[in-house]
């Protein structure tokens, strides 16, 4: 079998995300076809080395990565090439997040956690590159005609308190930003969060907290409740989407298919989320 143009738009595609699943793949490159048709087709670019499985979700769904072959033959680079087994159900779950952002057009454009490190530590001694501030993603954004950028944080479970107030200590002095959104499984969660940063006093302009359920903005991440800063208002009223292309409308489908699991499972997690802060 030759490799097609199809086959190239995968490769690019896994290269952009650094790995899909195979639903992920289905939509983005066969257009929802039969998913035994998609298995056949990675099957074979898994037999001749163009890409590799990867197993370890707790979903158990399939994770395909990019090797150099088949990097080498979609004239892209493999943006990364290690994935920590206790990290990897986050990492997917970033990666979803980003596809349903970029579907419904409230992200303009990401630069991934990854990109940001390699960055900070080309640019810096490693003494100083170590103590930076290195978000989950920066996503590029639009509110009131102007441009601007912010960070992504995805929680799934709470950190030290200690350290978490260090980091959010380090957001509401951070320039160059609009905000920081913190996106986690439950309420109790984004309680906790908003509670720690309430808790810190500076000085000047403030970062803004946006706190969202992860679950409500994977389904729909225009009518997703974003509080904080955002005084409760949805991600659409508070920043400007752009037209999304027929592409990234299967992109936001697949979305739709991740099923967020409750790590809680108690009354906290319907806990109401704090509104007036600012």
């Amino acid at each position: 079998m030759v490799i097609t143009n199809r086959d190239r738009k995968l490769f690019k595609m896994i290269a952009t995300y650094g790995m899909l699943s195979t639903t992920q793949i289905n939509l983005l490159c066969f257009g929802g076809i039969a998913q035994t048709t998609v298995l056949r087709r990675l099957r074979f670019l898994e037999a001749e080395k163009y890409v590799s499985r990867m197993r370890g979700l707790e979903s158990q769904d399939t994770l395909w990565v990019l090797l150099e072959k088949g990097a080498i033959n979609g004239e892209v680079s493999i943006p990364k090439r290690h994935w920590s087994k206790n990290l990897l159900d986050h990492d997917f779950k970033l990666i979803s997040l980003r596809l349903a952002l970029e579907g419904s057009g409230l992200s303009h454009s990401w630069i991934p956690e990854h990109e940001i490190r390699s960055s900070i530590f080309r640019n810096n001694d490693f003494r100083t590159a170590k103590d930076k501030l290195i978000p989950d993603g920066i996503m590029g954004i639009e509110v009131d005609g102007k441009k601007h950028s912010l960070a992504i944080e995805l929680e799934l479970t709470l950190k030290n308190k200690d350290k978490l107030k260090h980091t959010l200590t380090r957001y509401k002095e951070k320039e160059g930003i609009l905000g920081v959104w913190y996106i986690a499984p439950t309420n109790s969660l984004l309680n906790s969060i908003l509670n720690v940063w309430r808790g810190i006093r500076t000085f000047g302009n403030e970062t803004k907290l946006y706190l969202s359920v992860l679950d409500d903005v994977i389904k729909n991440p225009h009518d997703a409740k974003v509080f904080g800063s955002g005084q409760g208002k949805v991600s659409s009223s508070l920043w400007t989407p752009k037209p999304a292309h027929s592409s990234a409308h299967r992109v936001s489908k697949v979305t739709e298919q991740l099923k967020i699991p409750n790590d809680e499972v108690n009354t906290e997690n319907h806990a109401p989320i704090l509104q007036n802060v600012s």
